[in-house]
């Protein structure tokens, strides 16, 4: 099952995309939080190459909101690095040759929500490649979350594996960093607890 995150200049389908982030885990195995995060794929984007030749959009109030997020989040998306940012056909097929690594055509992808899945498929169309994820694969995060552990919000506490002692949500997580995002994820799915009735 593959994880996915992008973060974003905007919530509309034709937005820039700053990053995208995706990891994979087999559902009858018990990956630690490292081994997601080090296992994982990430790419950031040229964001004026997105602007110029597909004309995405910018949006003024989401600048102001990354503003407000903390540095590590903006350094690995919102801030420009001619070192890091590729023209989105370059990152796509990177993702789509680790995808493909996996040698699980068939199976899932989870993403919060349903903004995610339409950003990639609008730039992909954008651009002319070949989507890398199949519609009918796509599944919500939030909802399995709320069905699997009697939540109503989309979110769980996690019971990690013993083996795994240094798990802590609150101190590996930058929110908005789509790797740790997307590892976030699948940990709610893998190791969730379930709320009191």
């Amino acid at each position: 099952m593959f994880v996915f995150d992008v973060e974003t200049l905007g919530t509309e389908s034709n937005s820039v995309i700053l990053s995208m982030a995706c990891v994979y885990f087999k559902p009858d195995e018990t990956p630690s939080h490292q081994e997601l995060k080090d296992s994982a794929f990430f790419c950031k984007f040229d964001v004026i190459d997105q602007v110029n030749r597909f004309g995405r959009k910018i949006d003024k109030e989401t600048i102001k909101w990354w503003k407000k997020q903390c540095t590590n989040a903006q350094i690995k998306s919102y801030i420009p690095n001619k070192e890091w940012d590729v023209p989105f056909e370059a990152g796509h097929q990177a993702m789509r040759e680790w995808v493909n690594s996996k040698n699980d055509p068939k199976c899932y992808v989870w993403a919060r929500g349903g903004l995610d899945d339409v950003m990639l498929c609008s730039m992909e169309r954008a651009s002319g490649v070949d989507n890398i994820f199949s519609f009918n694969r796509w599944r919500d995060v939030r909802t399995a979350v709320d069905y699997m552990y009697n939540r109503t919000n989309g979110y769980t506490d996690t019971q990690v594996p013993a083996w795994v002692d240094d798990f802590d949500a609150k101190l590996h997580i930058t929110k908005h960093n789509p790797v740790d995002d997307c590892v976030f994820d699948a940990m709610q799915l893998l190791y969730g607890v379930k709320a009191d009735d």
